[in-house]
């Protein structure tokens, strides 16, 4: 999604059919009770989202997708959760930032997108949530917040979705202006550096030193050997 022509997310929105403009008027915290907060992904320390609660969230996102592929069978559900597995260690090892959405009510985490700001695209890396979420329009909210927030940065040109799962994702992110392009390094730029929040990266020094650590217990037990 080109985002330059537009001043405001609401130009955005405008564009839209009827249909997508009322699903987005429902994806609010309000209406559907829930919370989010930017979680900063950053250098030496542990990864915001590395708990069995965004675990959760991916397993029920991959057996939601599977089961909706294939059917609900055990087997379809082994491959879910050896997908979900990969997918989660995949997500707590990259860098960019966590938005975090919980239950207002329980605080239960009930989903989180991964997004990476580099060169003049924002990319929605990752989505996960569980059955609860998906029925709340958590996914809707994330979409519109990202493109909001790229709209309203100057460094900005084009909001990337990534890949889609299925021809029905495609169909849909399509529905709200995100095109599907094969050569997508060729609409989104992303040759530029990463894009950071003020200090986020601050701790970076905590992995170089635990990595310098265990270089040199190596090398004594090396010299012990």
């Amino acid at each position: 999604l080109d985002v330059r022509d537009f001043a405001t997310v609401d130009e955005w929105i405008k564009t839209l059919p009827r249909g997508c403009k009322r699903t987005l008027k429902k994806a609010t915290p309000e209406s559907q009770n829930f919370t989010v907060t930017a979680k900063p992904i950053r250098g030496g320390a542990q990864s915001p989202h590395s708990s069995y609660g965004h675990f959760r969230c991916v397993v029920y996102h991959e057996v939601r997708l599977l089961s909706n592929m294939y059917g609900g069978s055990a087997n379809s559900f082994v491959n879910a959760l050896a997908e979900a597995i990969g997918r989660y260690q995949g997500t707590t090892r990259m860098a960019g930032t966590i938005r975090e959405y919980r239950d207002s009510s329980t605080d239960k985490v009930i989903g989180f997108a991964h997004e990476v700001t580099k060169g003049r695209t924002m990319r929605g890396q990752w989505f996960y949530c569980d059955d609860d979420a998906a029925k709340r329009y958590v996914w809707f909210h994330s979409v519109r917040d990202l493109v909001q927030r790229a709209v309203e940065d100057d460094r900005i040109d084009v909001v990337d979705l990534g890949p889609s799962g299925s021809d029905a994702f495609t169909e849909l992110k399509q529905k709200y202006g995100f095109e599907s392009i094969v050569d997508w390094p060729a609409a989104a730029d992303y040759s530029g550096d990463f894009i950071y929040e003020d200090g986020q990266n601050e701790e970076e020094s905590i992995g170089q030193d635990m990595m310098q650590r265990m270089i040199e217990n190596l090398m004594r037990q090396q010299a012990r050997d």
